[in-house]
């Protein structure tokens, strides 16, 4: 089980709620900011102060998946094939472990077996300490500075990045029980680090200066070798398959493109469905990748706009949106690919958070509600804890019988019957 809400939501998100970034994140938060204002509805009842998500998602099989076509021609995951949960087959919630003195906690990614997942805590106003969940179990990952997990293997072998005493961005590994920080190359002076797939191959970003450069560690050692993916500009990666493709997207100013990187390190930019603007690729696994792209001429940052190059994550302070947020967000589409020949799906019904190998994805809604979405289109409602009213998924096993992601300020997981029988 694995993990831009929007969570990214993008994205890098690992920009720190009140440390000022250092250079060469710029390019990074420009990138971002569509994943910020959907992080401050999901925090519009309270403050979390903290550092920001990516959230990357494991991305399955979808060929299962009913389909008919939008007017553009593009296929779309028919939304007459949705239905809601049916009583024989409830989705149930329970709250994760918190670590000692944590009030709040948020799931990022899970692996596929639904094992562990990975995220962050606070404690009031303190910035985020990263979390790996063994089962329901807690385990508060020890760094030198805020930071966050932002990916989970099958092994427990967690990444996430954060900033040491000096300010500057480092992306780690944690590993049989010990942190490690991971090599950055000669010529760049920070990076982070975003997923991780089966064989520990780690997907990031390198900064330097006004530079940014999707990178690929070949495993989670001090010396391990570091793989900079050529790119026609400023890249970043957010994704990486067992195969080893690796997805993320180009800093174009105008809120990013979507690119791709083979196994080879080839790269290239992913078809585009008819009538949407290309943004950024947000995770892959086995032969998928997925996104949300924007209605052309709307882009991350509303209609018009640029997204501003300097806002840091702050979003973790409860601020209502704004309606320039609200236009952008109403014109979010979710896409997903078969990487095997490049077709692109548009699903309808929500923001794809996680996909498994067998096409059951988690949603969530604009409504601020999630969903288990089976092969066939049914959705089955994902509750949230008593007294919250809202949830928020961002990982679900290949099994598809477990969920986990967010309820109130919780870290929570989902139990479903397989199949939805």
């Amino acid at each position: 089980m694995h993990g831009d809400e929007d969570r990214d939501a993008a994205v890098v998100r690992t920009l720190l709620s009140t440390v000022a970034p250092p250079p060469g994140r710029v390019a990074a938060a420009g990138l971002l900011a569509d994943g910020r204002r959907a992080r401050r509805r999901r925090r519009s009842a309270a403050a979390v102060a903290g550092v920001f998500v990516l959230s990357l998602a494991t991305v399955g099989g979808v060929s299962a998946f009913d389909r008919s076509r939008d007017d553009s021609g593009s296929q779309v995951l028919s939304p007459a094939a949705v239905g809601t949960a049916g009583p024989s087959a409830p989705c149930t919630v329970a709250a994760l472990e918190l670590p000692p003195k944590a009030t709040t906690a948020e799931v990022n990614a899970g692996s596929p077996s639904g094992r562990f997942l990975a995220g962050f805590s606070s404690v009031g106003n303190a910035l985020a300490t990263p979390v790996r969940w063994d089962g329901t179990r807690a385990e508060p990952i020890k760094v030198n500075g805020p930071a966050e997990a932002k990916g989970v293997n099958d092994s427990g072998v967690t990444v996430g990045s954060g900033q040491d005493a000096s300010g500057r961005s480092v992306a780690w590994a944690y590993v049989n029980g010990k942190v490690i920080t991971l090599p950055i190359p000669e010529g760049y002076t920070g990076a982070e680090a975003t997923a991780i797939n089966a064989r520990g191959d780690v997907a990031g970003v390198l900064f330097g200066g006004d530079r940014t450069a999707a990178a690929v560690w070949r495993g989670t050692s001090a010396n391990a070798q570091v793989d900079i993916l050529p790119a026609p500009g400023r890249a970043m990666a957010f994704g990486i398959s067992d195969s080893g493709v690796v997805v993320g997207a180009l800093d174009d100013d105008q809120g990013g493109s979507a690119y791709m990187w083979n196994a080879q390190g080839q790269g290239s930019h992913p078809t585009v469905p008819d009538g949407l603007s290309s943004s950024r690729m947000r995770g892959a696994q086995g032969e998928w990748a997925y996104a949300d792209l924007f209605r052309r001429g709307v882009g991350p940052s509303g209609p018009t706009q640029v997204p501003s190059r300097t806002q840091h994550s702050r979003d973790r302070v409860a601020t209502p949106p704004t309606p320039d947020a609200q236009t952008a967000d109403s014109q979010k589409v979710a896409v997903v690919w078969d990487l095997r020949t490049g077709q692109a799906t548009t699903v309808s019904g929500g923001e794809v958070r996680a996909v498994n190998s067998g096409g059951e994805m988690v949603v969530n809604h604009d409504d601020r509600t999630a969903s288990l979405r089976s092969a066939d289109g049914t959705l089955r409602k994902l509750p949230s804890l008593p007294g919250e009213n809202n949830a928020y998924a961002f990982a679900v096993s290949d099994a598809g019988t477990q969920a986990a992601g967010t309820s109130g300020h919780k870290p929570v997981r989902w139990q479903c019957q397989a199949g939805g029988n």
